[in-house]
């Protein structure tokens, strides 16, 4: 169980929360939070500030990166051997990672089930529902060619659009 301090967040304008360090950790090296993130500790869920006004939240969740340049030095002293430190071995590497992944296992965020896909269904019913709307008319008038031509483009552009926003726009969200 996580013993740490916890934090509420606001994300698109819904509180989330409480989060773990742990867990601000993960959602800020993927973007999800900013500096600017709204944030209230569990134990005040009243009191929100910017994430940046907590200097010891910024280092943690943010922390400098290294900048690196070219100094003045010659060639002579560039390889010189107090600059190489020993590389570590794989092994060492996944050890190290094991076990951060051990010691965080049960604050971490976990993969969320599918959601059902239901699009293919709304959207045959959404163009079905166009291609009835569009025969509409025809209770009232005497069907012709141009009233069929016309309910044809309609049903199409139904079918394109809801095609565009079913399988596109959605595709975001």
């Amino acid at each position: 169980m996580p013993t740490g301090p916890r934090y509420f967040l606001t994300e698109e304008g819904q509180r989330t929360g409480p989060h773990s360090l742990a867990v601000l950790r993960q959602k800020a090296e993927i973007g999800i939070i900013k500096p600017d993130t709204s944030i209230a500790p569990e134990s005040d869920p009243d009191d929100w500030s910017p994430l940046s006004d907590s200097s010891v939240l910024t280092e943690e969740l943010f922390p400098a990166r290294p900048h690196f340049t070219l100094g003045p030095r010659t060639v002579d002293t560039v390889n010189s051997p107090a600059d190489f430190l020993p590389a570590p071995s794989v092994g060492d590497l996944l050890r190290g990672n094991l076990a951060r992944q051990r010691a965080s296992e049960s604050e971490l965020l976990t993969p969320q089930p599918p959601r059902s896909n239901r699009r293919l269904r709304d959207y045959l019913f959404t163009v079905a529902a166009g291609a009835a709307v569009s025969m509409i008319p025809w209770l009232f008038v005497q069907v012709t060619v141009g009233h069929i031509i016309l309910t044809a483009a309609a049903t199409v552009f139904v079918a394109v659009t809801a095609a565009w926003v079913f399988f596109v726009v959605m595709d975001r969200y």
